[in-house]
């Protein structure tokens, strides 16, 4: 058995510069997931990232053993919950350590796999600039713009990585068994690859399928060791997984799941294939079927390149069987869910890593063809120019979530509590309350001392006013909160920066000429947009929360303005 190593193959210049379109297509996906992050970031938890703050309040310590090993409906999440930890005990609960650990960890996924395309692979200069480029932009898509906002989703990125660097590290043990068969190769490749295993199995569920398919990679390639090594540890980690495991109640039983295959199907199909679903598509089931005829297609001549042992070939059908074995076990886990669900954007990670391999082998496979490789470049530019003409969707998605949690913020920070909007953090607001006063005790979260700054201080020392014709804006009237847990009024409306036409930066409240309230701007609106021609976006709603006023006293409501330095408008109330 040889290992096989392409050389450089010959390219047109037509195909050079093709190559490098695709790259810096590439770069600039990664460039808007970043913009994404930055624009979209709020220090306030959201739903499953309340838990870690919810031991901590209870006075557990966020690294003790028991609660590291607790299930999490279906998950041993060990590594994550380590995640959590240090971003409660260090960073002060603000979620920056965990987004950017997410957007590392992608970052680390892409070098990984370039780093493969050379190494396993042979690729140079066209070949690699095109395959890094699609790499990129899979790997950075904004379709996935859930775990990119969402701190917690370090555990939805993490089995991923770890399962391609455990898959490179038992191909680079089977290289230098062939380069060197008279002597026993490394361990440290082998360790590697068990450990790596190992961290994948305890992020998420899915992290226990990579026994299975490492076991059946070390028997195909003749790996006696590794075999037993797989298989030993695999058996003695999977028994450790499911000690005192109790199934959650609140999805469907696998023999349920598994009596209506059809379903199961479906979701499965629509889990793989939502990275080509978009806003508005009438037929998914089509685009589904489509979209299994396309893969079939792809796949017939590239997985030759596997039967040749090709290494780089061999590790991306090892990363897409883990793909499509972890949309299979979800798909078991979340049948009884809607199909639309197996669209949701926190799936696409793995999605859209499984287009990755299938676009990468199957560029392998054709860039030798004479004109294969341009047309192949081609497509993959057409898919590029696609993906920026929707980019605008997960944009707006994400910038409803980024509202959200900024009004949640709004809320807690000035002591409203107002139900309805504590629960578009958390669905049940028991959590929110139960915590709430942890962190601030703590000054963790948004009470690390940059939300709220403005609290208490008169407008004017803050703010210099701005004319009243450099903004327009309606006021909904007040509502009134007589919550036990935190009284005050909620105010709703929309707002217009006509001085620099945009929305506002954010909104204040004061009482009596000092500020008492904070608001939130970023609410979709789309009908005020179209009754409203000077406006040129849809995000223009706001809300805004203040105590209960003393008797007499009066309220008033200011859009805050960018500029050096932001200056307050008045907003007068009908």
């Amino acid at each position: 058995m040889v290992v096989w190593v392409p050389a450089e193959p010959q390219t047109s210049r037509v195909s050079s510069l093709l190559s490098y379109a695709i790259l810096l297509g590439g770069v600039l996906t990664m460039g808007i997931a970043l913009y994404m992050v930055v624009t979209n970031y709020s220090s306030l938890p959201y739903r499953d990232g309340w838990i870690q703050v919810q031991v901590a309040a209870r006075g557990d310590s966020p690294f003790a053993p028991a609660w590291l090993w607790e299930l999490r409906n279906e998950h041993r999440m060990v590594l994550p919950k380590m995640f959590l930890g240090v971003d409660l005990r260090w960073f002060q609960a603000r979620q920056v350590f965990l987004l950017t650990s997410i957007f590392v960890i992608q970052l680390l996924q892409w070098g990984l796999l370039c780093w493969s395309m050379r190494v396993l692979g042979g690729w140079r200069g066209a070949l690699w600039r095109t395959g890094a480029g699609l790499a990129a932009f899979c790997l950075f898509c904004p379709s996935q713009w859930e775990n990119l906002i969402w701190g917690f989703q370090v555990c939805f990125v993490l089995p991923q990585l770890l399962a391609t660097l455990s898959f490179v590290a038992l191909l680079l043990y089977w290289m230098r068994s062939q380069q060197h068969p008279d002597e026993r190769p490394p361990a440290r490749f082998l360790v590697l690859s068990v450990l790596a295993a190992l961290g994948a199995s305890y992020s998420l569920a899915s992290g226990s399928l990579l026994w299975p398919l490492l076991v059946a990679a070390a028997l195909y390639l003749r790996l006696r060791a590794a075999t037993w090594s797989f298989a030993v540890t695999g058996v003695v980690s999977t028994a450790l997984y499911f000690y005192h495991y109790a199934r959650p109640a609140v999805h469907a039983a696998p023999a349920a799941a598994l009596g209506a295959p059809i379903s199961l199907l479906k979701f499965w199909a629509f889990y793989i294939g939502g990275p080509w679903e978009h806003h508005g598509m009438r037929d998914p089931e089509i685009l589904a079927l489509a979209g299994i005829g396309v893969l079939l297609a792809l796949l017939a001549p590239a997985l030759e390149e596997v039967r040749r042992f090709r290494p780089f070939a061999m590790l991306l059908a090892l990363i897409m069987a883990f793909c499509l074995a972890t949309a299979l076990l979800t798909a078991v886990g979340r049948a009884d869910l809607t199909l639309g669900q197996a669209l949701s954007s926190r799936y696409q990670t793995v999605a859209l890593l499984f287009w990755c391999c299938v676009g990468l082998l199957f560029l392998g496979a054709t860039f030798f063809a004479r004109y294969g490789v341009v047309l192949t470049q081609v497509c993959l530019l057409a898919i590029f120019a696609r993906g920026a003409v929707l980019v605008h969707y997960p944009l707006d998605e994400a910038r409803g979530r980024s509202f959200e949690q900024r009004a949640v913020t709004a809320a807690v920070v000035t002591d409203v509590y107002d139900p309805d909007t504590l629960k578009q953090t958390y669905p049940q607001t028991d959590m929110p309350l139960s915590t709430l006063p942890y962190l601030k005790m703590n000054r963790l979260s948004v009470f690390s001392g940059g939300d709220g700054w403005e609290l208490g201080k008169p407008l004017e020392s803050v703010f210099p006013q701005a004319s009243p014709d450099d903004c327009t804006g309606v006021l909904e009237p007040a509502v009134k909160l007589e919550v036990p847990y935190g009284r005050g009024l909620r105010i709703s409306g929309w707002a217009w920066d006509r001085k620099h036409h945009q929305p506002p930066v954010a909104m204040v409240a004061t009482t009596d000429g000092v500020i008492t309230g904070l608001g939130a701007v970023g609410q979709k609106r789309p009908e005020l947009r179209a009754a409203q021609r000077e406006l040129s976006s849809s995000h223009v709603g706001f809300v805004a929360f203040s105590p209960e006023p003393q008797p007499n006293s009066e309220v008033k409501l200011y859009a805050v303005l960018s500029g050096s330095p932001p200056t307050a408008c008045y907003l007068p109330g009908k």
